[in-house]
């Protein structure tokens, strides 16, 4: 992971997360997806850091360090008010968010609850209106319930023959990253905390989370770039469509031979695209 900075900690509601720093400019600041941490964009410095400054937080989403306090609120709106108050803290203005996956759902939420910092956000492909979560991954949504579930959940990651299934990694990315998926199944099976989180976490998706969200930003004033990857099979382009017709400040990317993981199939062109949306707004 070239350029990828040491964890600095800043302090939430929920508890300190840890976030990434690097480069100077412009703030840019990005959201990973469940059961992950900042690590899902480590393409991104090499890329970007040159000409803007890269904030990489780690929510307590279940491949984390640091436990959230024990009746810390991980709903949706939780994580979002964490996010805003990482920017409060760090004195960030002017923020481009970007979210891939369940953090473009985290995402919408912070540009409805919290846009005070925003100045635009990118979405790529991620949880929009009824696919929170998506259909195949529907299974998410009883892991909480399933006793040992994420324990299980976090053996299963150890196995890569089992990445490749459609219902894990198949679907996602045309190049799985073992070193990342490694590092976060030993982060879910090393504490219970973290496994807690997790489920909490898991318990606040639902697809009234983002029609809720994508039916208040359709006031919104900022400026949205969705950039999706037209290969999804879990994120199916018809969601962005649909977003970029509801939401009058969006306007929609798409992507040649890449699926849900962006950051990791086409990173450069989303960086493109990123100093691109950053410069003409």
């Amino acid at each position: 992971m070239d350029n990828w900075p040491q964890p600095q900690q800043a302090p939430t509601h929920l508890g300190p997360i840890e976030y990434r720093d690097v480069g100077s400019g412009p703030p840019l600041v990005f959201l990973h997806l469940v059961l992950a941490e900042a690590s899902h964009w480590d393409k991104m410095p090499a890329l970007l850091a040159d000409g803007y400054r890269c904030i990489f937080p780690t929510l307590p989403m279940g491949a984390h360090r640091l436990p959230a306090h024990a009746d810390a609120d991980l709903s949706v709106a939780g994580l979002a008010r964490a996010v805003a108050e990482l920017l409060a803290y760090l004195d960030l203005r002017q923020v481009t968010l970007v979210g891939n996956d369940s953090g473009g759902a985290i995402s919408q939420v912070v540009a409805v609850n919290h846009p005070q910092r925003l100045a635009r956000v990118v979405l790529s492909n991620c949880d929009m209106y009824d696919d929170f979560p998506p259909k195949l991954f529907a299974y998410f949504s009883l892991l909480p319930y399933l006793p040992g579930g994420l324990k299980l959940a976090g053996h299963a990651l150890k196995i890569r023959l089992f990445w490749g299934l459609p219902f894990v990694f198949g679907r996602l990315t045309n190049e799985v990253d073992a070193v990342k998926i490694d590092r976060w199944a030993d982060a879910l099976l090393a504490s219970a905390e973290v496994r807690r989180d997790a489920r909490k976490v898991l318990l606040g998706f639902g697809p009234q989370v983002t029609n809720w969200a994508a039916g208040e930003l359709k006031k919104t004033h900022l400026p949205f770039l969705v950039v999706w990857g037209a290969d999804d099979k879990a994120f199916r382009p018809r969601l962005a469509q649909r977003f970029c017709a509801e939401v009058p400040t969006a306007r929609l990317e798409m992507i040649n031979n890449c699926k849900t993981l962006v950051c990791w199939d086409q990173p450069k062109r989303l960086a493109e695209l990123i100093r691109k949306f950053v410069t003409i707004g």
